[in-house]
């Protein structure tokens, strides 16, 4: 059986630093843009686990209001619409399609297996160039349980037809590997700028994508 590599999406596979450009000209600085991100995840994470189900680009927005009132000012009319509709055209990294490509020719089987609501990962990977390279794509919002939740990682398995144990997980985000590893799978944590690991439960191998993709096919 090949091995099974789900893949997340944002900021593993894909650069969100394309939004900076809205978040300047709605706030002044670049850098609310990773601080709405982190509201986001952090919305993310207590409706996961209050049970209160809302779908990533309902969650995005809020987190923008929520940013807005940190910061003490006005959200703009437009900006909603701005991120959701860049958030479908976000580049890729410079390394992702050679290390897809490398995964792949080696044997590997590709999931992208995301937060976002489908519609979104499927427009984002064929605009980024890299809806060939994956043998299927899987969103949490099918299950209504965002990653870190142990439904989303089992909504991957069950469809992939993978047994944990031969699967990896492979994500730039602390909290994304935890829920894997929780599941019972492999992980490998990508280092991307900004991004760092729960020490308390650090993925099996980290390194950048392309060195991932190689400890992974070395088995």
């Amino acid at each position: 059986m090949p091995t099974t590599v789900f893949l997340d999406v944002n900021e593993t596979l894909l650069d969100l630093s394309a939004l900076d450009p809205h978040f300047t000209a709605a706030f002044g600085d670049a850098q609310t843009r990773p601080k709405w991100f982190a509201e986001l995840l952090q919305l993310a994470l207590t409706h996961t686990v209050t049970g209160d189900y809302r779908d990533f680009s309902v969650l995005g927005e809020a987190a923008l209001h929520a940013l807005g009132q940190k910061l003490g000012q006005p959200v703009p009319a437009d900006l909603p619409n701005q991120v959701r509709a860049t958030m479908r055209q976000l580049p890729p990294h410079p390394d992702t399609h050679a290390a897809l490509e490398r995964l792949r020719g080696g044997g590997a089987a590709l999931y992208a297996l995301t937060n976002n609501p489908l519609p979104v990962v499927q427009a984002q990977l064929e605009h980024a160039g890299l809806g060939d390279l994956f043998t299927g794509v899987l969103s949490a919002d099918t299950v209504q349980t965002l990653k870190p939740g142990r439904a989303a990682y089992l909504h991957g398995l069950q469809a992939a037809g993978a047994d944990a144990a031969d699967s990896w997980l492979v994500a730039a985000h602390g909290w994304d590997i935890t829920g894997a590893r929780a599941a019972g799978l492999r992980t490998a944590f990508v280092t991307r700028p900004g991004q760092a690991q729960n020490s308390l439960a650090p993925a099996d191998v980290s390194g950048p994508l392309a060195e991932v993709a190689g400890t992974i096919l070395a088995g």
